[in-house]
């Protein structure tokens, strides 16, 4: 059982096991009435009331819904991640935190996709940092980019439009140009 008192001003708690008098002596295992003559009482916590939150809150819903999307989004081939790009985070909302290989990223109203682990940096958008994002595109025959290595070469089967021409990659990992190598004209 816990007691309390008021002593120079402050609320003090104890278990009254041993206790000081007023005459200033002290007693071990007081009996109820000499706690009570010593100036304690029973210390009763203020009963709270509970609340019952039956239904979640309209942010805990979007929250919810949000989390469960950006597991299964990583999973969506590029078609389905176009139709419903709103779901994925803003370039910008990454700005100073690390991003992943196949991350896909909203940016001036088009989805890309990291090609190499980095930390997103203020200034280097998609759009001009090739190294770091390539566009996704549903474009049958989109224009070749010179590939910068391994992490945005084009795959074999892979279609690109270039010098008035449509090229089909003929091998995994081509970085060359359509015209010189590794590509059939179509």
């Amino acid at each position: 059982m816990l007691y309390t008192k008021t002593i120079n001003d402050r609320q003090v708690f104890g278990d009254c096991k041993t206790i000081q008098m007023n005459d200033g002596s002290w007693i071990s295992n007081p009996t109820p009435e000499q706690i009570a003559d010593a100036g304690w009482i029973e210390y009763i916590p203020p009963v709270q009331k509970l609340s019952f939150n039956l239904e979640p809150t309209e942010f805990d819903v979007i929250e919810a819904v949000k989390k469960m999307l950006s597991t299964a989004a990583a999973e969506l081939t590029d078609e389905e991640a176009l139709a419903v790009a709103a779901i994925y985070p803003t370039w910008a909302s990454k700005i100073d935190q690390p991003v992943t290989v196949k991350e896909r990223l909203w940016f001036n109203e088009n989805l890309y996709r990291v090609i190499q682990p980095h930390t997103v940096q203020e200034g280097w958008t998609p759009d001009i940092t090739p190294a770091l994002y390539a566009l996704i595109s549903l474009e049958e025959w989109p224009a070749w980019i010179q590939p910068l290595g391994s992490e945005d070469a084009y795959e074999k089967g892979a279609h690109v439009s270039h010098n008035g021409n449509h090229w089909e990659s003929n091998y995994d990992n081509n970085v060359w140009e359509p015209g010189v190598y590794g590509w059939i004209q179509q």
